[in-house]
């Protein structure tokens, strides 16, 4: 049984990778990391990151506005622009679009930057990063385990041809979730 105590760090150090825009590891990795080393209940934990991150970006993007102005790039500016377009639409076309982007790889601060700076109504956003993000924290932080179980399982030597099978597929998983062309499949030209 897991302790409020480490729920309640979990929750605050997840918000806080997801509030500061930058420099910080995915969140996916993070839940990972306590999954490994406090194993728990992985429905649990990862109904702790994705609240915690979905508040996180909520308060980025609440804050983003006043930043993004001052300090963002000429680049970051023609992302958003791109962001924008895309999140203007009808709001199942708002929903949907964000749990694909919330299921790809792609690092969510610019998404909410773009939300904050463009103050674009955020309900369906926020819904369909809830949705997306519960779907790919639990691939991951399973697929995430499930390798690094097996990978010690092999040095240790006790590796079975299931062991490596589950560690095959836990890397081939993985790499073509970060391979595939998110840019492309998202409709950036």
């Amino acid at each position: 049984m897991i302790g409020i105590e480490i729920i309640l760090f979990e929750w605050l150090i997840v918000f806080l990778f997801n509030l500061i825009p930058v420099l910080m590891p995915p969140t996916w990795i993070t839940l990972s990391i306590f999954y490994i080393t406090n194993p728990q209940n992985i429905f649990l934990l990862v109904f702790i990151g994705v609240t915690a991150s979905t508040v996180g970006r909520y308060a980025l993007a609440k804050c983003s506005g006043v930043f993004f102005n001052k300090f963002g790039s000429k680049k970051k500016k023609e992302e958003m622009e791109f962001l924008a377009k895309k999140l203007s639409g009808k709001p199942i076309q708002k929903f949907v679009f964000t749990l694909i982007f919330a299921l790809s790889p792609l690092p969510s601060n610019a998404l909410f930057i773009a939300v904050g700076a463009t103050k674009t109504r955020m309900r369906e956003i926020i819904a369909g990063f809830f949705v997306g993000r519960t779907i790919s924290y639990l691939f991951l932080v399973f697929t995430t385990q499930k390798v690094f179980s097996s990978l010690n399982t092999t040095i240790q030597g006790t590796a079975t041809t299931w062991t490596i099978m589950i560690e095959l597929i836990g890397v081939i998983s993985i790499i073509a979730f970060f391979l595939f062309d998110w840019k492309k499949f998202l409709g950036k030209k």
